[in-house]
C-alpha cells in the first residue's frame, strides 16, 4: 500500500484450556489427600495445579471452592473486619483483597488490602519467617499508607490498617518516614 510493506499481524498465543469445575476441585481433593488436611489457599498457590485466586474467582470465594470439594471450611476469623470496597491503602476495588494479618493467635487482628499493596508490605525482611517480620510491616505499610495520599497521623493509619495496639511501632515508621524525605 503506497509502497509501505507491513508484516503479517502476529497470532495469538493459544488460550490455556480451561479447566472445569470438576477438575479444579479434583486438584483441591488431590492436595488435601497429599498434606492430610484442608488445603488454605496458599497451599494451593505453592502446591496445587492451580492457584488459589482461580479457584476464588471460579467458585466465588476460596471457602466456597472448599465447600464444594466435600469439606468444611475453617471457622471464620472471628472479630475480623466487614470486607471494604476497596484496598484501604492504594484504593484498588474490592476484588481481590486478602485479610493481612497484623496479629495471630487468639487475638487475630488484621486488615483487608488488596493483593499489590500485600506484597509491597510483605518485601525483602518484611517476610513472616523473620521473627521481626512486624516491625518491618508496620514500616512498609506506613510508608504505602503516606505514599497514597494518607494523614502523617498514629490514630488515623490505626484506624485505616486495624492495627493492634503498636502505636509505638507505627510512631518509629513515620520518623523514619519523614527523616528520609527531609
Amino acid at each position: 500500500m503506497n509502497g509501505h510493506e507491513f508484516d503479517e499481524p502476529k497470532t495469538r498465543e493459544p488460550r490455556h484450556r480451561e479447566y472445569s469445575e470438576d477438575e479444579l476441585l479434583e486438584d483441591l481433593q488431590q492436595l488435601a489427600e497429599r498434606l492430610d488436611r484442608v488445603p488454605r489457599k496458599a497451599d494451593m498457590d505453592d502446591y496445587g495445579q492451580h492457584s488459589g485466586r482461580t479457584y476464588q474467582l471460579r467458585f466465588g470465594s476460596w471457602t466456597n471452592a472448599v465447600e464444594a470439594a466435600g469439606f468444611e471450611a475453617r471457622d471464620p476469623i472471628e472479630d475480623i473486619q466487614d470486607r471494604p470496597e476497596e484496598c484501604p491503602l492504594c484504593g484498588t476495588p474490592e476484588t481481590g483483597l486478602d485479610y493481612h494479618h497484623w496479629r495471630y493467635g487468639d487475638n487475630k487482628i488484621g486488615c483487608y488490602i488488596c493483593r499489590d499493596c500485600h506484597d509491597t508490605i510483605h518485601k525483602g525482611p518484611a517476610d513472616r519467617d523473620n521473627p521481626d517480620w512486624l516491625v518491618h510491616c508496620v514500616e512498609k505499610a506506613v510508608k504505602r499508607h503516606l505514599e497514597c495520599g494518607g494523614d502523617a497521623d498514629i490514630a488515623s493509619i490505626r484506624d485505616r490498617l486495624n492495627l493492634p495496639e503498636i502505636d509505638v511501632l507505627v510512631e518509629r515508621a513515620l520518623e523514619d518516614h519523614s527523616t528520609q524525605t527531609d
